[in-house]
């Protein structure tokens, strides 16, 4: 029986529209629980694209400033985590945030996620080392899992399925107007004031959004709703997150530390692997067990469209990631550009993916089908992703501009439909649900990949840099090079050393593009199982 929703200022009620089954069949005339418009309309979403491009920017603001930070901290084998720890916080509480979206009020779960949020962003501002900017951008994480998660909750039951296309497109279209800002502001405020202004200024923009949807967005309250709050709070699955928290953990250490702190083969990294294999076969178990109450539920994982949506931004994230953290590394150290400089170079990319995103949420509106644009997108991603891993030291700027314009031209399409797909088969209250899975899986790809690029990088460093012996080059200058951090590499050694070093350090990065090649050369092959649903509904 339809709950009776009233709105939360208590002017008026009215039936919630909604269904927890998947539509199998033909798309149906589907109305959202409330439609905004006008004034309201323009306001929210004002209010989500900042909440959005917040989310976003935290991901790429600092890519540029990653090198002064090893710099400062002396912590260069960190790099990956810098970036897989607010990833991994993402992932692991998406599908608990899709649940909360779907039991509580919209709008305290998603300020509340914007307090977490703001909180961690404190810290890593703050931070006096490396391990409490990791901590901090943990804690960041954990707020931005309910960001990203509550913008597509919000457009899902704010308007009809028809007209989401174009809003869904305009958010990930945010992701591109924070990718272009990030590099480049984190570039400018390195460079002119300090790394830690890459994470003040979340401060007053979070307090901005936080008003525009504290003052502006009024959903509808389920006045008939008399679950309690224990009730609803134990349908979360929280056992399902703390199964699934430490499992991502032991496997993400595992690839961080094989090959650098401990041995591919020693009894820490099998170990590590092993618990993280256990305890996600019982983590799998559990979601069985658990049914629709799971945390990530058979009957959604199940659905061809959703399983497929979720490997291909779990692939297309991994390859986008991969880049944006080590492309700025690529400009700094081996074309010695300022971080300024560095976040400029990175534009192509950002810019050409904003241009896509934009293009296919309005085309898919016009079209109907989101399948033309993934397969586009997948196809571009994975030609532009390969031809950067023929960067060399020596390579021009009209190679390095053209690369990336495919790569971002691909992204761009690539990781905005998919969202679009998934809402072609689901209604209502598996709406949250089933976009908190797509998010899962996106950015548990890109603390997988970060952690695997990471590991690789590490290791091609150490291996690139102990064939140099023949310009001086022993196992006390590779750590002190490695200690030094990528800003200041030329300043630790010769003049007759610094070609050799440079190269160690493009190879090193370029097998990381490998890396990111691969993985976008998997979603291409997932996008070609995603079935063919139109978001036009009958007439």
């Amino acid at each position: 029986m339809a709950d009776t929703l009233a709105d939360e200022n208590g002017h008026k009620s009215f039936e919630d529209i909604k269904s927890t089954s998947i539509d199998n069949g033909n798309p149906q005339e589907e109305t959202a629980a409330f439609e905004l418009a006008g004034s309201k309309l323009l306001l929210v979403m004002i209010g989500l694209g900042l909440a959005i491009f917040l989310a976003a920017i935290d991901s790429s603001i600092f890519a540029t400033a990653i090198p002064r930070i090893t710099t400062q901290f002396h912590s260069i084998d960190d790099i990956g985590w810098y970036g897989s720890s607010y990833s991994f916080a993402m992932c692991s509480l998406q599908p608990v945030a899709g649940k909360l979206y779907a039991s509580f009020s919209m709008k305290t779960v998603f300020l509340s996620y914007m307090a977490v949020f703001e909180f961690g962003s404190l810290i890593c501002a703050t931070a006096v080392n490396s391990p409490m900017l990791i901590v901090g951008r943990t804690i960041a994480g954990l707020g931005g899992a309910g960001i990203t998660t509550g913008g597509m909750s919000i457009v899902a039951s704010s308007m009809p399925l028809q007209k989401r296309g174009a809003f869904i497109g305009i958010l990930h279209s945010t992701f591109g107007v924070a990718t272009i800002l990030g590099p480049l502001l984190g570039g400018l405020l390195t460079q002119h004031a300090s790394w830690r202004w890459c994470f003040y200024i979340n401060l007053p923009i979070g307090a901005v959004t936080f008003a525009f949807l504290l003052l502006f967005f009024h959903p509808p309250a389920r006045t008939s709703d008399t679950t309690t709050v224990l009730r609803k709070l134990a349908k979360l699955d929280l056992m399902g997150a703390f199964l699934f928290a430490p499992s991502v953990v032991m496997i993400l250490f595992a690839l961080q530390w094989g090959g650098t702190q401990y041995a591919w083969k020693s009894a820490t990294i099998i170990g590590l692997f092993l618990g993280g294999a256990g305890l996600l076969t019982v983590f799998a178990l559990w979601q069985v067990h658990k049914g629709d109450n799971a945390m990530i539920p058979p009957r959604l994982m199940t659905q061809r469209t959703i399983f497929v949506a979720c490997f291909i931004n779990f692939f297309a994230m991994g390859a986008v990631m991969t880049s944006i953290f080590y492309l700025p590394e690529w400009f700094q150290v081996i074309k010695a550009v300022s971080p300024t400089k560095s976040g400029v170079m990175y534009l192509p990319l950002a810019l050409s993916d904003i241009l896509s995103a934009t293009g296919a949420g309005v085309g898919v509106s016009v079209l109907g089908y989101a399948n033309p644009f993934i397969l586009a997108g997948t196809s571009l991603m994975s030609i532009g992703t390969g031809l950067i891993t023929t960067f060399t030291p020596t390579t021009n700027h009209e190679r390095w501009i053209s690369y990336q314009v495919l790569q971002g031209l691909g992204a761009g399409m690539t990781l905005s439909m998919p969202y679009v797909a998934t809402q072609t088969v689901l209604k209502g209250d598996d709406i949250p649900v089933g976009t908190s899975m797509v998010q899962l899986f996106q950015f548990l790809g890109s603390s997988v990949f970060l952690a695997i690029s990471q590991a690789l990088f590490t290791n091609q460093l150490r291996s690139s840099l102990s064939t140099l012996a023949s310009v001086g080059i022993g196992r006390a200058e590779i750590e002190k090079i490695l200690h030094a951090g990528a800003t200041s590499v030329r300043k630790v050694v010769t003049e007759a050393q610094v070609s050799g070093v440079v190269g160690a350090y493009n190879d090193s990065i370029v097998s990381t593009f490998y890396v990111a090649t691969a993985a976008a050369a998997a979603s291409f092959v997932f996008s070609l199982g995603l079935e063919w649903r139109s978001v036009k509904a009958k007439p």
